[in-house]
């Protein structure tokens, strides 16, 4: 089928600026309003929708391609809820959906609306192909990702099983990346994510008068404890997917960088490259646990020494690390017997879809070079917390692609400020992910 890409592009735009005016800013959420475009737009195009809603104004929805289902299908996963934005801080309205400068504008265009409706025009491709598929191919909007899925993927996982049997999900994770390992793209594939592990921290004492300082100030003992923590160096650790994606990327390297990225694992190697590749916040928060002080309360007044004080940490384990040998190193760390440590959510299993030589990973490394010369695909492990998570503890094949191709510069936007899309890359995501469906449906 000749498919002219320019006008996808021009469409997915059209459609996406539509549903950038649907304001799903969680909390509270409100995403049945997208629901209801989607559900417009999947009627339209012939396909049949059906919409699950946990609690009123909350709602997910999902649309099917039926193929003989000799194979397990594919769900095409994205999220409808947004994260807030500060409109004076903006350019243009966050929520009006503009198109302008070959961009189209407002938040949820990367983080994921956009991909949904990507999502949406390949699937529609290969309705109107009318090739014989292997595998159903599912369209699945969800609610309630930016805060705990408890409204949307969990809720399906728990509630509504059955509409969710399919042997792979693709959701959000990596990006195409231009630039950032040298010259050239590098498509990277979330294939795992670190648990995300969040604490209080709490030390109570006798409270006072600020005028007669007195030994055992909750506040005294626990800055003292934080300080502890804050100049405590977790150890870094090769973890195998971030290996084999320097080992990828290393082919866009100079010498020496590229033989030292190929040979990681070798212990003297490693050793000697350690040092650099912490130096870099976004390779450090892939190779070590990283503890972050989100949060500082104490005090009632001025001249009151409080009788409390606390502060909460978000941890990131790496897939394989355990919470309670964590926690017991943390606890050594901090130093303080007065000090109790709670947890406010535990992280989700550090499971690791298996990549190597799986028709969804081999199809993504054929398609992407085809339609991006010279690029390149490198696994990833996310240091973020995305959908991928409940889904891989179930036992689904999970990848996480935002199918375009984003400059350094570009990714700051991302829950920042003008977040935005271009039309080419909503023309090129979506031949993306045609293709690759395309490829792994039809055999």
């Amino acid at each position: 089928m000749s498919v002219n890409w320019d006008e996808v592009g021009q469409e997915a735009a059209t459609l996406l600026s539509g549903y950038l005016k649907t304001r799903t800013v969680n909390p509270p959420g409100n995403e049945r309003l997208a629901a209801d475009y989607l559900m417009a737009l999947l009627q339209a195009k012939g396909f049949e929708g059906t919409l699950w809603e946990p609690s009123s104004g909350r709602a997910n929805l999902t649309a099917r391609l039926k193929g003989e289902a000799s194979r397990g299908g594919i769900i095409l996963l994205h999220h409808m809820d947004v994260v807030a934005a500060e409109p004076e801080r903006w350019t243009v309205d966050p929520f009006g959906g503009e198109i302008r400068d070959g961009f189209v504008w407002g938040r949820g265009a990367l983080d994921m609306k956009g991909a949904g409706i990507m999502h949406l025009l390949a699937m529609d491709l290969l309705r109107r192909e009318g090739l014989p598929l292997s595998r159903d191919v599912i369209l699945l909007a969800v609610s309630d990702e930016e805060v705990d899925s408890s409204q949307g993927t969990s809720w399906l996982l728990r509630e509504k099983s059955e509409i969710l049997q399919a042997e792979y999900v693709w959701d959000e994770g990596g990006f195409g990346l231009d630039g950032m390992f040298g010259p050239g793209v590098v498509f990277t594939v979330a294939v795992a994510e670190k648990g995300c592990l969040w604490l209080r921290l709490v030390v109570e004492g006798e409270p006072g008068h600020g005028g007669v300082p007195q030994a055992g100030n909750p506040v005294e003992l626990l800055v003292a404890a934080l300080e502890r923590l804050r100049r405590h160096r977790w150890p870094p650790i090769l973890h195998p997917v971030v290996r084999d994606m320097l080992q990828q990327v290393s082919t866009t390297m100079p010498a020496p960088k590229n033989w030292l990225l190929r040979n990681l694992d070798r212990q003297p190697v490693w050793h000697m490259a350690r040092g650099a590749l912490v130096g870099q916040p976004a390779l450090k928060a892939m190779l070590q646990t990283t503890v972050s002080i989100t949060g500082l309360k104490g005090g009632v007044k001025e001249n009151v020494i409080p009788e409390r004080a606390e502060a909460t940490l978000d941890v990131r384990l790496l897939p394989g690390q355990e919470e309670e040998p964590f926690l017991a190193e943390l606890k050594r760390v901090l130093r303080e017997p007065c000090l109790r440590i709670g947890v406010i959510q535990h992280p989700a299993p550090g499971t690791v879809t298996p990549y190597a030589g799986d028709a969804m990973y081999e199809a993504l490394r054929s398609v992407c070079p085809r339609i991006v010369p010279g690029s390149r695909v490198a696994p990833l492990l996310t240091v973020g917390t995305t959908d991928s998570s409940h889904f891989r503890a179930h036992g689904f094949k999970t990848y996480g692609l935002y199918p375009a191709v984003i400059p350094p510069e570009e990714l700051g936007r991302f829950h920042g400020i003008d977040e935005r899309i271009s039309v080419a890359n909503l023309a090129l995501g979506t031949r993306l992910v045609y293709e690759v469906l395309r490829q792994v449906c039809t055999r």
